[in-house]
């Protein structure tokens, strides 16, 4: 039985030490787009729009942009939640279902509403003193009207980007969204 306990123990211990080297690899990406359509978005799209984002923001910011193959509600509900995601992409019924829960910054102050009447609906959020309502304005933009994604090759309708309430660099999730709209 000890002789168990301490190839577990020593298994263990060796775990998480690759967890610490592997953790200190790689850069951190400044911004993480992360796609979930309906349909299956070729990895060539998001590689394209990743390339024309890192020439956009050169070497100053590291954007990442990555799609799940299939659509699964329980993985896009951890990416929203603890993902680290600054923009996510989803179909529009999905978005509009979460709505109600608050998941998305509010883009009026950014962008016009009658420009993207897709991405207007009423979702919950809290003022400056902290109280929860229900608003109607601006919180997705329709990815078929961002040419960056066109160009990419990438079709599919009814999918809205947004920006998620926790996004860890609010400002910098902007930034790229205005620089997806650029032909």
């Amino acid at each position: 039985m000890k002789k168990r306990t301490t190839k577990l123990t020593s298994l263990l211990l060796l775990l998480m030490l690759a967890a610490v080297f592997l953790a200190g690899c790689g850069d951190e990406a400044d911004l993480k787009i992360f796609a979930m359509p309906k349909e299956y978005m070729n990895t060539e799209v998001a590689v394209k729009v990743e390339e024309k984002l890192q020439a956009a923001f050169g070497e100053t910011k590291k954007i990442e942009v990555f799609s799940s193959p299939m659509y699964n509600d329980q993985k896009l509900i951890v990416e929203i939640a603890a993902g680290g995601n600054g923009i996510i992409l989803v179909p529009k019924d999905t978005l509009a279902m979460m709505s109600a829960q608050g998941p998305a910054v509010q883009l009026d102050d950014y962008f016009k509403a009658e420009d993207y009447p897709a991405g207007v609906m009423e979702s919950l959020v809290e003022d400056e003193a902290g109280n929860e309502k229900q608003v109607k304005g601006l919180f997705a933009i329709p990815v078929d009207s961002l040419p960056i994604f066109k160009a990419s090759g990438y079709a599919e309708e009814d999918i809205l980007a947004f920006i998620p309430v926790n996004s860890p660099n609010k400002e910098l999730s902007i930034e790229v969204l205005k620089e997806l709209m650029k032909p």
